[in-house]
């Protein structure tokens, strides 16, 4: 069955040319015109193929020209949790530096980073065209992440956490509920019932972000879309890369897989696929057994998580982007929804029955 495919956006007009000069920057030469790849939210993402001036074979590479709402330091952020998962093999695409040694270059206003290029297909597409290989994804996934829930990271760096303001959908701006006071300030958008519905869970998100679970690094968008797998025969399949790191920061494990148990085991109609939320949930349990309050508040962190997409959504393509598509504009619609049905009713009941019998 189906779920949400994100709004393929750009969320600026850079030109293939444009993206050939920052290459230049890092000291590679292209041997072929930058490719666009969409549907990235907080970049513009081009497929170059390239090589450093004297090495002998082009090879291609992802360049990522930072959207301008990204700061240095969540670029930087993003940069050492890459490169402290080299450190483990953990498996994403790495950070490839300038002839300066930098990680990042910046031009006219903009900066970017090279990151490997990996060669593989990314989970939302596999299970589209592949149902059968749901289980494999979902188990493949929900390991990767217990994995990350388990890294050291040095005690030397202070990493952002997740009430900072842009990790997770802007978790942060919405714990603080400025923006939502600015909504409702707003003429447009002072009445609309998103705007409402945000505003009357601000008090309780607060106290679920106060809840005595585990915190740790997170990655914070586990959807499909941020994986990488290789397509093996049969149901078989290998997760190659878990990718894009924005919205990474310090925050509780368990909603790290709320929101990839959302993202995962909803229909495009909001419908919750019980027998793949049960795969993801015991898989993940085998390799980290979450803890008794995680267990309490996961259904919780599955809207918290829903709510956080939806509002970050809303106020990009209505309110910052005005000349959105329509598609866009809407998008935040389905993870509104969602949050509603996961607060209260039947789909509540279900997620809960899920995770009682993954715990068997």
């Amino acid at each position: 069955m189906a779920i949400e495919s994100k709004a393929e956006v750009a969320l600026d007009s850079l030109s293939p040319e444009e993206a050939e000069q920052f290459v230049a920057a890092f000291g590679f030469r292209s041997a072929e015109q930058p490719v666009r790849l969409y549907g990235g939210y907080a970049s513009s993402n081009f497929k170059v193929i390239a090589k450093k001036d004297g090495e002998g074979t082009s090879r291609p590479f992802l360049l990522k020209v930072n959207y301008g709402g990204l700061n240095i330091e969540d670029i930087e952020h993003q940069l050492f949790v890459m490169n402290h998962l080299r450190t483990c093999s953990f498996p994403t695409n790495y950070p490839h530096p300038s002839s300066s040694g930098s990680l990042m270059v910046e031009q006219n206003g903009r900066s970017a980073i090279l990151l490997d290029f990996i060669h593989g297909k990314s989970g939302d597409k596999v299970l589209a065209e592949k149902e059968d290989k749901a289980p494999a994804i979902l188990r493949e996934l929900a390991a990767t992440l217990a994995r990350l829930h388990q890294v050291d990271w040095p005690e030397e760096r202070t990493v952002r956490d997740i009430r900072s303001g842009y990790p997770l959908c802007n978790t942060g701006d919405l714990l603080r509920g400025e923006d939502v006071e600015k909504l409702q300030a707003d003429d447009r958008f002072k009445d609309h019932p998103f705007v409402a519905l945000v505003h009357r869970q601000i008090t309780w998100l607060r106290e679920l972000y106060d809840s005595k679970v585990p915190w740790g690094l997170i990655h914070g968008d586990a959807f499909l879309d941020n994986t990488l797998y290789e397509d093996g025969p049969g149901p078989d399949c290998k997760l190659l890369a878990l990718i894009d790191w924005e919205d990474s920061c310090v925050g509780p494990y368990v909603v790290d897989l709320a929101v990839c148990a959302s993202a995962t085991c909803f229909t495009a109609a909001n419908a919750i696929m019980r027998p793949r939320l049960l795969v993801l949930l015991k898989e993940y349990q085998r390799h980290r057994k979450l803890s008794e309050v995680e267990s309490k508040t996961f259904v919780d962190f599955m809207a918290a998580g829903a709510l956080a997409c939806g509002f970050y959504r809303f106020c990009e393509f209505n309110v910052r982007q005005p000349d959105a598509t329509a598609q866009a504009k809407d998008s935040y619609r389905l993870m509104g929804e969602r949050a509603e049905l996961l607060l209260n009713g039947q789909i509540r009941e279900e997620v809960l029955a899920v995770l009682e019998a993954s715990a068997a």
